[in-house]
């Protein structure tokens, strides 16, 4: 008697197994990601992204740009594919891309940089029910860097507006970016969810005790482009002249900008005050903020600004214009300062005010930290965007 109470118990177990199995494979769905694979922030945000929607028991492919293709990892989870082509432009990867579709036959694909329009239009084709392009550059920062007026410009418009319409949903980095999502190319709001960049906490391994801090270096992070701004820096450094003539900038980053910048620091008399690093390790990048006074951001546009939220991980007060997404990141008076745009004798004001006072850097560190681990911090935003992904495929049959 005992025997077969225990074998029909059994037989219930192996009953309800094969129920769960059932059921979590009824509920596992296929994503795909298109993004760069790189040590940058964003390409490791959509691998953790993909990390997390592997451990809730979906399938993930990720497609990396041409050049990564040592990365490809087509039988693993995620599936790591290349395109065909060095950007994905041609009928050759539309033609790859709707063959991974028909293997894989994908509940939701999620779009980045240069995979949107491809990812969106080839979707659609496909009849994927989930298409989610994330926006990440607002058409003022183009039109500083390129002419906003030609006619190529809007062209390329007219396309982003055509594939934005393929798409179910637009994620934005900022409600500044979700804001141009429906001037700038006419997206019901209705189909705009709002992410915020996030990072993974870099504390200790590059924080402020890994170094001295040296008390009159500033970075400046970022492409050298005009929207970016770092021509006002430069002139905000030349009026610290008299007050502060140690103070120094270390300006991180490439871009066509740079051998005017350097002429207007010598025409300004600050050259050696004025160091300009080219491109860096993003770990590099993060060690040098970490042991400055300030980051200083002087973007005359910004859709997000991810630097400001680098700075404020490794407890470095920032600095920066009060435009676009920015305002949505740098609290005036806590984390850092807002100024406005073009306004070098404000921008060097608040500067000097840093230098001078060592109790208010450290106010603001402790401000800036708790500021990033309550809401830029990489795990609690991967986990509230798993969540949504999850509930926009639910319904799928």
């Amino acid at each position: 008697m005992e025997i077969n109470s225990w074998t029909k118990g059994r037989g219930d177990i192996t009953r309800c197994v094969r129920c769960l199995i059932i059921v979590m494979e009824s509920r596992s769905k296929c994503f795909f990601i298109g993004s760069t694979l790189s040590d940058n922030p964003v390409p490791q945000h959509f691998v953790a992204l993909a990390d997390e929607l592997v451990q809730r028991g979906h399938r993930v492919v990720i497609i990396a740009p041409h050049r990564r293709i040592d990365l490809e990892t087509r039988d693993g989870n995620p599936a790591i594919y290349t395109w065909p082509s060095a950007r994905p432009t041609r009928p050759q990867d539309a033609f790859f891309l709707n063959a991974l579709f028909k293997e894989y036959r994908p509940s939701c694909v999620i779009a980045n940089f240069a995979a949107v329009n491809l990812m969106c239009l080839v979707g659609s084709f496909a009849a994927v029910p989930v298409r989610v392009a994330w926006y990440h550059t607002v058409t003022a920062q183009l039109e500083h860097d390129h002419d906003g007026g030609s006619f190529r410009t809007q062209l390329l418009t007219m396309r982003k507006r055509f594939v934005y319409q393929r798409a179910t949903h637009l994620v934005a980095n900022s409600w500044a970016s979700a804001h141009d999502l429906i001037e700038a190319y006419s997206v019901p709001p209705l189909k705009c969810r709002v992410f915020h960049n996030a990072l993974a906490d870099p504390m200790p391994e590059c924080g402020p005790d890994s170094a001295p801090t040296d008390g009159n270096r500033l970075v400046c992070v970022g492409r050298l482009f005009p929207s970016k701004g770092q021509d006002v820096l430069i002139r905000a450094l030349a009026v610290l002249q008299a007050s502060h003539p140690d103070a120094h900038v270390e300006f991180i980053g490439e871009g066509p900008a740079k051998d005017s910048y350097q002429n207007l620091a010598a025409d300004l008399g600050i050259s050696n005050r004025c160091k300009f690093l080219g491109h860096l390790e993003h770990s590099e990048v993060l060690r040098r903020m970490a042991n400055a006074v300030a980051t200083v951001v002087p973007s005359r546009s910004e859709a997000f600004g991810l630097v400001n939220i680098e700075s404020l991980a490794v407890g470095t007060p920032v600095i920066a214009s009060g435009v676009g997404g920015i305002l949505e990141i740098v609290r005036d008076g806590m984390d850092g300062f807002l100024v406005p745009v073009d306004d070098p004798e404000t921008l060097a004001a608040k500067v000097a005010l840093l230098l001078s006072s060592p109790k208010l850097r450290h106010e603001m560190h402790c401000h800036a930290r708790q500021r990033f681990l309550a809401h830029f911090e990489q795990k609690k935003a991967v986990l509230e965007q798993a969540d949504w992904f999850e509930s926009q495929v639910s319904s799928i049959q």
